[in-house]
């Protein structure tokens, strides 16, 4: 019995034509630098250019439509997309519709990610990042003790200001997908709410840190932050674990 995957043997799999025309059409795009909006050339160009079929082309500018690189309109053709973080926002949120026990690997991811994050927050933040931090931090101290869907957005508002104090749009790209995640699994307002006052004294430690352009305190803090929502994900998400 061969003991090969099917993701293996996916991956072993020879690529098919509309494949490989949609890898040599999103080369086309990045070699000639062009820009979200550019237009690409007609079909029947594309048809000349690569010199397949029309319907290779369409099956080929459908992938990159799935990709997020190409946008397909009718009457207008296909153009460059403004490539988002859209797409993986989506994957990652019906991965854990489908399979919530996977929280526990997304806070894993998180305490990989953001302690370092936070770290270099902590060297190349501005006044304005502070800023940002400051109120996010005091708008949820002033909301009532109840507003769960208000506390829980300016949460993840204020992760995302210290991830925009890096200025560096990898992190932001892979960041933001798993805030956005965490909206929408976190299942149990009262253990949420419960934890606030924490949530609150642990944010206010990871802002002095970065603050005071501590890069270690900063790391310290986000790491003792996140490894208590850790150790809470059984309350959080009932069928996580």
């Amino acid at each position: 019995m061969s003991s090969t995957t099917p993701a293996h043997e996916a991956a072993q799999r020879p690529k098919r034509l509309p494949e490989i025309v949609a890898d040599q059409l999103q080369e086309y795009i990045l070699s000639n630098g062009l820009k979200a909006g550019d237009r690409l050339p007609t079909e029947p160009a594309l048809t000349e250019m690569y010199e397949v079929s029309r319907q290779v082309v369409r099956e080929a500018a459908r992938l990159l439509e799935q990709r997020g690189v190409v946008e397909i309109r009718a009457g207008r053709g296909m153009s460059v997309a403004d490539v988002s973080v859209d797409g993986v926002h989506d994957i990652y949120r019906l991965f854990l519709r489908f399979k919530p026990e996977n929280f526990e690997d997304l806070l894993a991811t998180r305490l990989i990610l953001e302690p370092g994050t936070a770290a270099l927050a902590a060297t190349q933040r501005s006044d304005e990042d502070l800023t940002r931090m400051r109120e996010t931090l005091t708008a949820s101290k002033n909301l009532a003790a109840d507003a769960f869907a208000e506390h829980l957005a300016l949460d993840l508002e204020f992760h995302r200001h210290v991830t925009d104090a890096c200025n560096n749009p990898f992190l932001i790209a892979l960041s933001t997908p798993i805030n956005e995640s965490l909206r929408e699994v976190y299942a149990e307002p009262i253990a949420y709410l419960s934890s606030l006052p924490q949530t609150h004294t642990e944010h206010e430690t990871i802002l002095e840190a970065i603050a005071a352009r501590d890069p270690e305190a900063a790391r310290t803090a986000t790491l003792a932050h996140l490894g208590r929502v850790r150790d809470e994900a059984q309350k959080l998400i009932p069928d996580a674990g």
